[in-house]
């Protein structure tokens, strides 16, 4: 499926499936990526709002980033499975993150919400046959499959994980 979904997806994007285990997607995505914030909760607490450079996203703020991609990637995987032929906008992820208030809530409440935005993402990936999963739109003006957009949403956060665990951990 991963070879699928590379093979279905900008290359922009196959950075991040590429950091997703070569197994079946719903094995990968119903903890994929979200585990390793959990698995590091400690870790996290400590950076609390620190920032390795100025201007660069807080860890809450990171978590929030994924937290609203994932519902943005869900929407148009929605949309290209129901076949939508609307051409979908992009949109600034850089713009979010201000105006999120994330860092006024705690790390335990966004990993919460993380994981029940995951969950639904699951479920509606688990009803999806491979016909819908193979179809496919164009956003942000690139086409990309409905099953490549299931491996992003492993593979972003494991992104982000590896950036907190290069540059914020040592803080």
């Amino acid at each position: 499926m991963k070879t699928v979904a590379l093979n279905s997806s900008p290359d922009y994007y196959k950075n991040y499936i590429n950091l997703v285990a070569d197994k079946p997607l719903l094995e990968v995505l119903k903890t994929g990526g979200i585990g390793l914030f959990e698995d590091h909760f400690l870790e996290l607490m400590s950076l609390g709002k620190k920032v390795y450079e100025p201007g660069k996203w807080t860890a809450l703020e990171m978590i929030q980033h994924l937290i609203d991609t994932e519902r943005i990637f869900i929407n148009r995987a929605l949309r290209f499975a129901r076949q939508d032929s609307t051409v979908l906008p992009g949109y600034d992820h850089n713009a979010y993150v201000p105006v999120s208030r994330s860092n006024d809530r705690t790390l335990q409440d966004l990993l919460d919400e993380y994981k029940a935005v995951r969950l639904s993402s699951y479920h509606f990936f688990k009803h999806l046959n491979e016909e819908e999963l193979m179809r496919s739109g164009k956003a942000n003006g690139i086409e990309i499959s409905v099953i490549a957009m299931g491996f992003v949403l492993v593979g972003h956060p494991t992104h982000h994980f590896n950036i907190l665990k290069e540059r914020y951990f040592g803080l």
